[in-house]
């Protein structure tokens, strides 16, 4: 069964017919450290970032550093620049433990090596004002409305209620963390159902704060776009698409598939722009879900992909065992490709509450790693406190797989992961092709 509905808010947040794109394919594990790399000692530098996200360094934060066998290297605090350091062997840790409010937030980083430069925490957006543009562009006969695509968009412009025609001047509001200097700006009227009509948009429009330019010309009739799906497992409950010009901020047309078959068409029709995003996610019965997101030509009128070919491992829901301290992270291959990804995130969020005092105290802490599974918890120090999760505690776990093909490996990710995970994640991503595989609430 088909549901055609509008969505003006992508994911967090990228494949074209059989080949799809350049993808990597390998499934073979890192090689093994042997020799004298296995053995050579390194310095590894850790810069510790604000958890409030404001981008400062975290003074006096506890950083643990561990070989790859779990022996205790060091222990320290960082110092006024958020930094420490220690020599360790290739293959090796490092944890952060820093409060945030009233949560303890624990990041570890395995598989390290020396030489390393990693950055634990990530600094939020920029949401401060940049201030604001004025668009003009032709009125369309019909129109009830307007949707208008830019850098921080899209705006919606309506018809008053005297039922006169709808403005055809728009001021639009933009901040920091979206704005470009040169910017393509997508307008389509549309009816009362707010379906687009027509299509009419500029380029290298420059963005000065207070400025304005002018749309001028005829509306183009809408791009017509087939996305053709193959080799879709029957484990797949549902299907959702969509297709947003000229990024993840523009005007999108989506279409969402329940049950759908082998060999799945969808259709659609949108704007036309230079560039568009399609988006494909997959959802099973148990709520694991991927995404792939790539960047087409916005004038594409057609769109492939070979699900098997390109699907990452499903990831079930995962669980604590305390006894083993380890963080079970279920694979399922049904239906995918042996495709690695370059890096697994694993987040174990858990709360204790003091018998005496009554005060809880609220936990996350977000392991990254080169292979996807199951991963051992560092065993860290005394020093830093009880933070580890235990038995008594309710701990819920999520985890996500990406595979970015802008990024060669883990190798090229590990020194900034939080940064270029929302970097390459977001809606105008310098990626071409994104991948993504979650655990049921995985995608945070």
């Amino acid at each position: 069964m088909f549901m055609m509905y509008r969505l003006h808010c992508l994911w967090l947040g990228v494949l074209l017919s059989v080949g799809c794109g350049s993808v990597k394919d390998s499934h073979l594990a890192d090689a093994p450290v042997t020799g004298a790399d296995a053995t050579t000692r390194g310095t590894v530098h850790v810069t510790v970032l604000d958890p409030g996200g404001t981008g400062a360094p975290a003074v006096g934060a506890n950083v643990v550093f561990l070989d790859p066998d779990g022996t205790l290297v060091k222990r320290a605090a960082t110092d006024t620049a958020g930094k420490a350091s220690a020599d360790l062997l290739p293959g090796a840790s490092v944890t952060s433990i820093a409060l945030v409010n009233t949560t303890t937030q624990l990041q570890t980083v395995l598989g390290v090596k020396p030489g390393d430069d990693i950055v634990l925490g990530s600094k939020s957006a920029d949401s401060a004002a940049s201030g604001t543009f004025t668009v003009t562009y032709p009125a369309f006969a019909g129109a009830v409305g307007y949707e208008i695509a830019h850098p921080c968009g899209p705006n919606f412009v309506t018809q008053p209620a005297t039922g006169a025609p709808p403005p055809t001047t728009a001021t639009l509001t933009f901040n920091n963390s979206c704005k470009l200097d040169s910017m393509e700006i997508v307008v389509t009227p549309t009816d009362a159902n707010s379906v687009p009509l027509a299509v009419i948009g500029k380029q290298a429009v420059p963005f000065v704060s207070g400025g304005s330019t002018a749309i001028t010309g005829t509306y183009q009739g809408l791009r017509s776009f087939t996305a053709s799906y193959t080799n879709l497992n029957p484990i797949i409950a549902s299907m959702f698409m969509s297709r947003a010009v000229p990024d993840g901020n523009g005007i999108t047309t989506s279409l969402s598939v329940t049950t759908p078959t082998a060999s799945q068409v969808v259709n659609v029709s949108g704007a036309l722009g230079t560039s568009a995003r399609i988006a494909s996610r997959f959802t099973l019965a148990t709520r694991s879900f991927q995404e792939i997101r790539q960047t087409l030509s916005g004038s594409a009128a057609t769109y492939g992909l070979d699900c098997a070919a390109n699907l990452l491992p499903w990831i079930n829901q995962p669980s604590f065992d305390a006894a083993a301290g380890k963080l079970l992270v279920p694979l399922d291959m049904t239906g995918t490709s042996s495709a690695k990804p370059d890096v697994i995130r694993v987040a174990a969020t858990y709360r204790r509450t003091d018998t005496v005092t009554g005060a809880t105290t609220a936990f996350s802490w977000t392991l990254f790693a080169p292979e996807a599974g199951d991963i051992a918890l560092p065993a860290l120090p005394a020093e830093v406190g009880n933070v580890a999760p235990t038995s008594a505690d309710t701990v819920t776990v999520t985890a996500l797989m990406v595979e970015i093909d802008a990024i060669a490996n883990y190798d090229a990710l590990r020194n900034d992961i939080n940064g270029l995970i929302a970097q390459f994640g977001g809606t105008r991503s310098p990626a071409g092709t994104i991948r993504l595989s979650s655990s049921p609430l995985g995608l945070r």
